[in-house]
């Protein structure tokens, strides 16, 4: 049996084969592939892929662990910039702005194109099939991104829903891919999902009410956070029955402490 890494070696075991990926992300148009990969360190949906699966696992944080969740990091960036460029294109029309807008447009493709790859590599059958669950993922998000409307102030529900295709899309795409390697059955997967969504909803919903309306973050806001907390409140909720649940069957303990470490504080969600 190998050893658990700590959430910093892990980090660190997922940097470094990012760097490998990114090795050939260079020249103007592919350096926001960099930008939304290396800039965001705190590797969440990759820490997600790999608790999960370690949760169950008799070798915690494999190789194939690893790649996977390095996988789900690159198509995190991807997500980022398609976001980011979305948001962009309702920007009046100037030179500078098609020309970013290209650049991200390229990079995105690039980080969706490695993230795919990467999962092509793993071992077995559990390739073939993580394509599969983040090909799920990836259409959702694009239908989500379709739908938004970045220039105008959403209703909370319009929100709620955004929120769910993005960042919900993520963390339950990241659990599934974790359950997958883990090879659980229907039942205990979909538990996982429920904690990899729910947790992720909160987590942005609490980073979003925790900022000004006037944010860096792309994607529609919405003054009235009341409901987005409520919500944010009964994600959490979701997610704990299913760690509950998942206890008998599955060590989660590292799981469970990774959600509350790393979800930002806001009292009033609680």
């Amino acid at each position: 049996m190998t050893r658990e890494l700590s959430l910093s070696e892990r980090r660190d075991a997922i940097d470094e084969r990012l760097e490998g990926t990114l090795e050939t992300a260079r020249g103007d148009y592919l350096l926001p592939a960099r930008t939304a990969v290396v800039d965001r360190d705190d590797r969440w949906y990759g820490q997600l892929v790999a608790l999960v699966a370690n949760s169950v696992t008799d070798a915690p944080d494999s190789p194939s662990i690893l790649r996977a969740a390095t996988a789900m990091e690159l198509f995190r960036g991807y997500s980022h910039l398609r976001e980011r460029l979305l948001a962009r294109l309702d920007t009046p029309g100037t030179e500078a702005v098609a020309w970013e807008s290209n650049a991200a447009l390229l990079a995105a493709d690039y980080l969706q194109t490695a993230a795919y790859s990467m999962l092509g590599s793993l071992e077995g059958t559990a390739g073939g099939t993580c394509i599969e669950r983040l090909a799920t993922v990836s259409e959702r998000l694009v239908e989500t991104l379709a739908d938004a409307d970045f220039d105008s102030q959403p209703t909370p529900a319009a929100y709620r829903s955004f929120v769910d295709g993005t960042a919900g899309a993520l963390g339950r795409g990241a659990a599934d891919i974790g359950a997958t390697l883990a090879a659980v059955d229907d039942r205990q997967r979909g538990r996982f999902e429920t904690v990899g969504r729910g947790g992720s909803v909160e987590r942005r919903i609490r980073d979003d009410v925790a900022t000004d309306t006037v944010s860096s973050r792309p994607g529609p806001r919405v003054r009235d956070d009341r409901q987005l907390r409520r919500y944010a409140r009964s994600q959490h909720a979701d997610a704990t029955r299913a760690l509950r649940t998942l206890s008998s069957t599955a060590d989660v303990d590292s799981l469970r402490e990774f959600l509350g470490r790393t979800v930002p504080s806001d009292p009033e969600l609680h």
